[in-house]
């Protein structure tokens, strides 16, 4: 028996629909399949092989969404008694996929990091050189500075003299707007670590994620050193989930960065402008730098504008009432 036909019997099980987790454990539970046991993840491997299924159009399965946005999975010949749950979902979801962009949860990252002392700007890969359109899995979102500084000029310029390169940290950032699952999750890790490789942090960020991939996020964590951030709609409530592993900086992507995008280049030039100043250009090179850094909301008024002007929702109470407003247009 292959892991699919196992995943078919698994299915039998479950007349109204599982999650790739329940249709992992069933089969675990009933002996359905026997995994290698040098597998070190056969619930992942079943994940994939559901996605795989239901995207390349197996008429033998299907696949809803359920009221946490997480997709769960059927046997077609239960598609009368899906039919009712699987309508409603979709409506329900449909609110989360047509609000807002990705990209318009650069500010509130932002507005986090500044709260840290990190200064940021976004990476449009858009206006990367069209030969290297094709490289998405080397364009960050969003990369950042933050200058370790003294507590006062003589110290600072003591320690910028003996310590140059510690007195500097360069981050790069991947930002999500939700993951659902495994696959998704893997996918995203995986960018993040190949967006994020030259920088002496790399981070994942998402708005919204299934909170049963911790336990792999940390092993992701522990093997590869991304970090990963919960954003939130109030910016300050966000929550480094998994701290990112240091790194040192490779010079040859940032230079590779520099070449093929003007964002990054500018960026990079206003750092090292700064880095080097002496301590009386040291303050008008860091308000430079901070110029061409991405805007964000600076008050409580302005994020909840931002919020509201972008459909993005702050709480489960404003979520349902978009949702309710949107099916009243159906």
């Amino acid at each position: 028996m292959t892991i699919k036909e196992a995943i078919l019997v698994s299915l039998k099980d479950f007349p109204k629909g599982a999650l790739s987790k329940e249709v992992y454990q069933n089969i675990i539970d009933k002996d359905i399949f026997k995994f290698n046991k040098k597998a070190k993840t056969p619930d992942a491997t079943v994940s994939a092989n559901l996605v795989t299924m239901a995207k390349k159009g197996d008429t033998r399965i299907g696949r809803f969404k359920n009221e946490r946005n997480i997709y769960c999975y059927y046997l077609s010949e239960y598609s009368k008694n899906i039919g009712n749950i699987a309508s409603s979902q979709t409506q329900k979801n449909t609110i989360s996929d047509v609000t807002f962009h990705e990209r318009d949860l650069h500010p509130l990252l932002c507005c986090f990091l500044q709260h840290q002392g990190i200064m940021a700007k976004t990476i449009f890969h858009e206006k990367s050189k069209k030969d290297d359109e094709h490289q998405k899995w080397i364009h960050p979102d969003i990369i950042e500075a933050k200058f370790v500084e003294q507590t006062n000029t003589i110290s600072n310029s003591l320690f910028k003299a003996i310590s140059k390169k510690d007195s500097l940290r360069l981050y790069s950032y991947e930002l999500k707007r939700k993951i659902d699952n495994d696959y998704e999750l893997k996918k995203c890790f995986f960018q993040a670590v190949s967006n994020s490789s030259w920088a002496n942090n790399g981070y994942l960020v998402a708005f919204e994620i299934n909170e049963d991939l911790k336990d792999e996020l940390a092993r992701l964590n522990h093997s590869f050193g991304i970090g990963f951030i919960l954003l939130k709609a109030n910016p300050y409530e966000s929550q480094i989930w998994l701290e990112a592993k240091d790194r040192q900086i490779d010079f040859k992507t940032v230079s590779k960065l520099c070449e093929i995008n003007p964002n990054f280049k500018d960026f990079i030039k206003s750092v090292e402008a700064t880095l080097t100043a002496d301590e009386t250009h040291f303050t008008a090179s860091k308000a430079a730098l901070e110029n061409i850094c991405d805007k964000f909301p600076k008050s409580d008024g302005d994020i909840q504008k931002h919020c509201i002007d972008k459909h993005i929702p702050t709480n489960e109470e404003e979520l349902q009432k978009k949702y309710n407003k949107f099916s009243k247009r159906l």
